[in-house]
């Protein structure tokens, strides 16, 4: 499948070790950027690690109460309940991103090689659209296959 387009999504470094270890298959968001089937998500893991570490692509968008998304997605979350909730406190909604085809980088992407992709690359806060020529220089970066 090729990707329709590619982000780069920041995600805190024991989730994302989590999704990259396949204990992880969904990424729960309180609200997400317009985001289509079929992105490749690059994932950043943020600091200590600082670099994007692999990536996955989206196979589905789910949104709901949260408390719908916890008895559909919990056992596939990678979190306890209780942390479940505390994030969804007060949230009218949750977004969950189905992830499939998830691959480990042959390298981790640090910060300064990411900016030779942008000019003064700042990781995101939730996640950033890239280009497809910023694309193929993240993937051979990441000694990436296929």
């Amino acid at each position: 499948m090729t990707p329709d387009s590619d982000a780069i999504i920041s995600i805190h470094p024991r989730h994302a070790n989590a999704i990259l270890d396949g204990a992880k298959t969904i990424e729960l968001r309180r609200r997400i950027p317009y985001l289509s089937i079929g992105t490749r998500l690059w994932i950043y893991a943020t600091r200590p690690i600082g670099a994007v570490i692999g990536m996955a692509t989206v196979e589905r968008i789910v949104r709901g109460d949260p408390e719908e998304i916890w008895l559909e997605f919990g056992d596939q979350a990678g979190i306890e309940r209780i942390d479940f909730d505390a994030y969804f406190d007060g949230a009218q909604e949750a977004i969950g991103l189905i992830l499939v085809d998830v691959r480990r980088n042959a390298e981790h992407v640090e910060i300064e090689q990411l900016r030779c992709l942008r000019d003064r690359f700042h990781p995101p806060q939730v996640m950033m659209n890239i280009s497809n020529r910023e694309a193929q220089l993240l993937h051979r970066m990441a000694g990436s296959k296929g």
